[in-house]
């Protein structure tokens, strides 16, 4: 791996660029991020211009809205001061890898791999942060640094772990045959007792197999992933995407059902957006009843587009999957 000064200067620069080419909102984020890379930058190289730069840096991250992103930089520069410009590696690799996710999150994948590749070139030997930058270059179109990364990641976490599984989702997901590949690591991931992996594989070949039209196959994939996540917000995430799939097969009510598990499980927003595609599905089927129930009295945070089509399915998946919602909260209860 190149110097840590070396990688931060060029992610500086990577994030500086995105910031004169994008006005507004994303292009004064990214100003902020690229001042305190290159605080980095100058800590590891203690250069003298480190304690200015520090200070504009810190200047700009207070400009920013309250949240993950300014309260991840602002972290990395308590780093940075805490140690009079001294580079701290292993307290550094946190805060970076976070400020990554929330980039990610957020849908900035250039910024993104841009802090990846520092918080690798901070810790090269760690499996997570190389399977992070896998999923970003992935996710960015570049199948041959995707792939590179997952080996690394497989590699680092000596190719039996939980890292290396998903790892082996992600390199499956690029593989000529995806869907093919996915289903062999989906078992090997259940003949290890990895529901977690299991689950993310399968969420993954729900994807590939909704691309190809088999959405019958994408919502199973998506309601067994459901069922071995352990954590509300994956389960909740989940099934908004199995709500997405039977939607577009013209299936309303089985839609209704899958909303009603992402409001039990799901986190503030995610209840938000299912109480909005509620009240818009209700509406839509002429429900008033549903419609003044689902009704909320603030705006929403996002946009709940039309969820009914015309020409719906003659049988309704719903009673299906009602059972299914009815299994989860059982299955919580006796864990």
């Amino acid at each position: 791996m190149p110097p840590i000064s070396d990688t931060a200067l060029v992610a500086s620069d990577a994030l500086q660029q995105i910031s004169d080419s994008a006005p507004g909102e994303r292009g004064r984020r990214a100003a902020a991020g690229a001042l305190v890379l290159r605080a980095v930058e100058q800590a590891a190289d203690r250069g003298e211009a480190f304690h200015f730069v520090a200070l504009r840096a810190e200047a700009e991250v207070a400009g920013l809205p309250r949240g993950g992103e300014r309260s991840l930089l602002r972290r990395l520069l308590l780093v940075l001061l805490e140690g009079e410009g001294e580079v701290a590696p292993e307290r550094l690799a946190g805060p970076l890898v976070g400020y990554a996710c929330e980039l990610e999150a957020t849908r900035r994948l250039p910024e993104a791999a841009a802090a990846l590749e520092l918080a690798r070139s901070v810790t090269p030997d760690d499996a997570e942060t190389a399977l992070h930058a896998g999923r970003v270059a992935r996710k960015l179109g570049d199948r041959e640094r995707a792939l590179e990364l997952y080996r690394a990641a497989r590699g680092l976490d000596r190719g039996s772990g939980q890292i290396a599984r998903l790892a082996a989702i992600g390199e499956a997901v690029v593989s000529a045959e995806p869907e093919r590949a996915l289903s062999r690591v989906i078992r090997e991931a259940l003949r290890a007792g990895d529901a977690e992996a299991a689950a993310v594989g399968m969420e993954e070949r729900a994807r590939v197999r909704r691309a190809a039209g088999n959405r019958r196959g994408a919502a199973r994939d998506l309601c067994f992933a459901a069922a071995r996540f352990t954590d509300p917000v994956d389960r909740a995430r989940v099934a908004h995407e199995v709500a997405d799939v039977v939607v577009a097969a013209g299936d309303p009510l089985a839609a209704r059902e899958a909303l009603l598990v992402a409001l039990e499980w799901g986190d503030a927003p995610q209840r938000e957006h299912a109480r909005a595609r509620l009240h818009t599905l209700a509406r839509d089927l002429g429900d008033q009843v549903g419609a003044r129930r689902w009704r909320s009295a603030k705006r929403p945070a996002l946009t709940s587009m039309s969820l009914y089509r015309p020409k719906p399915v003659a049988v309704s998946a719903a009673p299906r999957l009602a059972r299914w919602r009815e299994a989860l909260g059982e299955r919580e209860a006796t864990a």
